[in-house]
C-alpha cells in the first residue's frame, strides 16, 4: 500500500490529485485529506435541490463535484477524507464494505465503537459520523469517505437541504439529528492530526511522492468551472414534469419534457450510485414510447447506471401519471 498526505486545502485541486491516481496509480493506494469549507456534491445530484444556495453564498462555502455518486457532504477542517485506490479490483461493481472496514477497525483501536450500516454509512451511537462513495472502470476502484472529528455540525446542517423522504426513512428530523463528531468518543486522539497519524498507522505501508503532472492542473480548471458545477443552469427551463421517488438505494429525481406519450428529453439525478455515466442512460432514453424505452433497456446493464434499480420501476417512475414513494 502506498500512503499518501494531502496539504492543500483547495477542493478542486484535491479531487483533481484523486482523480489523477484514480486514472494512473500502480499500487494500492490510500490518501488522507481535508478541504476548507466546502459542500462536495456526488456526480447525479442537482446542486439547486440538494442545496442551501444562498447560505452557502453568504457563507463563503465553495461547492464541488466529485466523480462519485451518493449524497452531498460537507467537508471543513474538522473534517478528514480518506480515499483508497485499486488500481486491480475485483471487479467493476459496488462494495462498500471491502474499504470501509480498515476504517472500522482503526477507530474501534481508538476507541470508538463504529459500524458499517446501510449502503455506504459509518455510525457511531446511532448517528453518522461518515459518508462513503465509489467509481469503478476497468477493474480500478476508488473509494473515498468522510469522516468528522470536530465539524461545525450546525453549519451542516444549514448548507444541507436533503430529501424530506431521506430523513423519514431514517426516523429523524434533521441533518444535524443524524450526524455528530468522532472526537468526544478518541480520548486519546487530541486533533484531525493525530487521527491522520494514527489511520495512516493503521492501514500500513510506504509513503510516495505527490506527482507533478500537467494532468493535475487541467483537472483542477474543470472542477472549479460552472460547466462542471452547474450542468443543471440552462437546463431546468426545460422540462414540464419533475418525478422524484426514494428508493432503498436512494433518490431518483427525473426531469421530464414528453410530448404526448413519447419522451423528448429527460435529466436523471440523486444521490444513487452507478459505474457508468447517467448519461449514457439518457441518451438511450430520449425520444421514445414506453415499449421502445423497455426495449432499449433489455440491451443494457441498468445497475451499471443506477444500483439497485430495475427497469420495470424505471419505466413506471418516467411513463406513470401517479407519483409514487418508496421507502
Amino acid at each position: 500500500m502506498k500512503l499518501l498526505r494531502l496539504h492543500t486545502v483547495d477542493p478542486y485541486r484535491n479531487l483533481a490529485i484523486e482523480e489523477y491516481l484514480f486514472r494512473h496509480a500502480t499500487d494500492d493506494t490510500f490518501l488522507l485529506w481535508q478541504n476548507d469549507r466546502t459542500v462536495v456534491i456526488g456526480k447525479n445530484q442537482n446542486p439547486y435541490v440538494e442545496l442551501d444556495l444562498n447560505f452557502i453564498r453568504e457563507a463563503g462555502i465553495r461547492i464541488a463535484r466529485r466523480i462519485t455518486g451518493g449524497g452531498a457532504v460537507y467537508h471543513d477542517m474538522g473534517n478528514v477524507n480518506f480515499t483508497f485506490i485499486s488500481p486491480k479490483g475485483k471487479a467493476d461493481g459496488i462494495d462498500f464494505a471491502a474499504y470501509c472496514t480498515p476504517i472500522v477497525k482503526a477507530l474501534r483501536t481508538l476507541g470508538a465503537t463504529v459500524l458499517l450500516s446501510g449502503r455506504n454509512d459509518l455510525l457511531l451511537d446511532g448517528k453518522k459520523i461518515s459518508g462513503n462513495a465509489q467509481h469503478a472502470f476497468g477493474g480500478r476502484v476508488l473509494h473515498h469517505g468522510t469522516l468528522l472529528y470536530d465539524s461545525d455540525l450546525t453549519v451542516l446542517s444549514r448548507a444541507l437541504r436533503p430529501d424530506e423522504e431521506k430523513l423519514r426513512a431514517k426516523a429523524v428530523r434533521s441533518v444535524s439529528s443524524r450526524v455528530t463528531n468522532l472526537r468526544p468518543y478518541l480520548p486519546t486522539v487530541t486533533d484531525t492530526e493525530a487521527l491522520m497519524d494514527a489511520l495512516f498507522a493503521a492501514v500500513g505501508g510506504e509513503w510516495m511522492s505527490l506527482p507533478n503532472d500537467a494532468e493535475i492542473d487541467a483537472l483542477t480548471a474543470r472542477n472549479a468551472s460552472q460547466e462542471w458545477l452547474f450542468p443543471e443552469r440552462e437546463m431546468l427551463c426545460r422540462y414540464a414534469r419533475t418525478r422524484k421517488i426514494r428508493y432503498l438505494f436512494g433518490t431518483v429525481e427525473i426531469l421530464l419534457d414528453m410530448e404526448g406519450e413519447r419522451v423528448r428529453d429527460l435529466r436523471i439525478s440523486g444521490d444513487f450510485f452507478g459505474i457508468s455515466p447517467v448519461a449514457e442512460l439518457e441518451n438511450l432514453l430520449r425520444h421514445t414510447t414506453r415499449a421502445e424505452a423497455k426495449a432499449r433497456l433489455c440491451t443494457l446493464c441498468l445497475a451499471d447506471y443506477i444500483h439497485g434499480m430495475t427497469a420495470e420501476a424505471l419505466l413506471a417512475q418516467i411513463f406513470d401519471t401517479q407519483e409514487k414513494t418508496t421507502d
